[in-house]
């Protein structure tokens, strides 16, 4: 990327702590100001930044671009910052999300009477774009199949990090992004979002579900409050809660059912599953569309298996070839961040240009990543995938995921090859594979050659 005289990425103009601590000392409480007095001074360059430009708000129209798959976070931070927008004299706000993969999402939208807009057709062509829970350019990573646009008002994010937006907005040529508040030291944009409604006082004009639509957001982006929660997630989580009737709607949103289909998904993952050394690679095959979301369930019960230090599951939609990767550098004794760098470069080499990345900042290094690659025409017109009604079921789209576990597996081998201090702990031996095959009688697991083998040479 060429040099540039100014930043895309605008720096905001940030207030003294003198200043930021009187603004939310009455929301937050004296400690907890203090305690999150960075991240607070965020809040109030955006509070002030969205104050200061309510004339280019006013009478205007708004579009809120999230993931093209919506989850809690994205659309929890979408509902408090129309709100706020509305509160500036917006005309209209429209929240733009592709899709929903996830029961619990079509019951978040359900209950909180949400109604979504196609990202490209439903956009407001003269509206200020935003972005939460997202970075731009819109048209990379997870917002794949987003039509992208040169100028942004507003966006919040804790995933990315600055200096990569700032490089991607740069190669997408991004004009400029105003108010741009990315790379948020917070667990979940829902709680970033909701203390600065509370700067603008329109926390009491939000409907008990529109409530607890938020709360689902810090609390699914923390992992119920326990992984990467900060003070402020914590206190934001507690200011949406404190209603009867928002506590009753949350628990209706976190008890969600699953379809029966989604247990045939992890039955084929685990039943297909690669495992070598501490990674799990499971290929699911086919998914539908609404069912996308048990991809990424399916990487986080492979990590959730003892002994497991990446869990990796691939998958096909309609909308491509879907890999989710889900890792935890507890099992590495040294350098556990480490993994980070394991993950970036299996994503960079596997997909290079479509991979979606994030991790957290502080130990356990717990890291989340995927890709979206497109189907090529080819495989689109011999697997007629529009007019599959069969999940997960044999054929070339299982053969097709098990020929890519084969490749992700392949990858480790050869950085190992590279880089065996970054893979110590991680992969076994090249060759020592395990499989998991299973009797046609159940409750039975076929032994290997080399474990009857070993059985026949005990009893010698």
């Amino acid at each position: 990327m060429s040099p540039r005289s100014s930043p895309i990425l605008v720096p905001p103009r940030y207030a003294t702590p003198f200043v930021v601590r009187r603004k939310f000392q009455g929301i937050l409480g004296k400690r907890r100001a203090e305690e999150n007095l960075e991240v607070l001074t965020q809040a109030h360059a955006a509070y002030v930044g969205l104050k200061e430009n309510a004339s280019l708000i006013r009478g205007r129209g708004a579009n809120v671009f999230t993931q093209w798959v919506g989850d809690p976070d994205a659309l929890g931070s979408a509902l408090l910052l129309r709100a706020v927008l509305k509160s500036l004299g917006a005309k209209e706000v429209r929240i733009l999300t592709g899709s929903l993969g996830h029961p619990q999402n079509y019951k978040l939208v359900e209950l909180a009477n949400l109604t979504l807009h196609n990202p490209n057709a439903g956009r407001l062509r003269t509206g200020l774009h935003c972005m939460v829970d997202t970075s731009p350019p819109l048209g990379m990573t997870n917002t794949t199949g987003v039509d992208p646009v040169s100028e942004y008002f507003f966006v919040a994010d804790h995933h990315a990090d600055p200096a990569d937006v700032e490089e991607n907005c740069g190669l997408k040529k991004v004009k400029r992004v105003l108010l741009p508040f990315v790379g948020l030291e917070v667990g979940s944009t829902s709680a970033f979002m909701t203390v600065v409604a509370a700067a603008f006082e329109v926390l009491e004009q939000l409907t008990a579900a529109e409530k607890a639509a938020a709360a689902l957001g810090i609390y699914t982006d923390t992992s119920a409050l326990l992984h990467g929660a900060t003070p402020l997630d914590f206190k934001m989580f507690e200011v949406l809660t404190r209603t009867e009737e928002t506590q009753v709607i949350l628990d209706e949103l976190r008890d969600y059912r699953v379809p029966p289909e989604w247990h045939l998904y992890r039955a084929a993952a685990f039943r297909n599953q690669e495992v070598t050394g501490a990674v799990r690679v499971a290929p699911v095959g086919f998914v539908r569309e609404e069912h996308r979301d048990v991809i990424a369930e399916v990487a986080n019960e492979l990590l959730r298996v003892e002994g497991t230090s990446i869990g990796i599951a691939i998958g096909v939609t309609t909308r491509g070839i879907e890999v989710s990767i889900r890792a935890d550098s507890r099992l590495l004794e040294q350098d556990q961040q480490r993994i980070v760098r394991v993950i970036d470069y299996l994503l960079e080499t596997a997909f290079p240009g479509v991979s979606g990345f994030k991790h957290d900042r502080q130990p356990p290094h717990r890291v989340e990543g995927g890709a979206c690659v497109p189907l090529t025409p080819d495989q689109r017109a011999e697997w007629r995938l529009e007019a599959r009604s069969r999940v997960a079921g044999n054929g070339p789209v299982l053969a097709h995921c098990k020929e890519l576990a084969r490749m992700l597996v392949a990858a480790l081998h050869d950085l190992e090859a590279l880089e065996p201090v970054e893979m110590d702990g991680l992969l076994s031996a090249v060759g020592a594979r395990e499989k998991i095959p299973v009797d046609e009688t159940p409750g039975r697991r076929k032994r290997s050659t080399a474990s009857r083998g070993r059985k026949r040479a005990n009893q010698s």
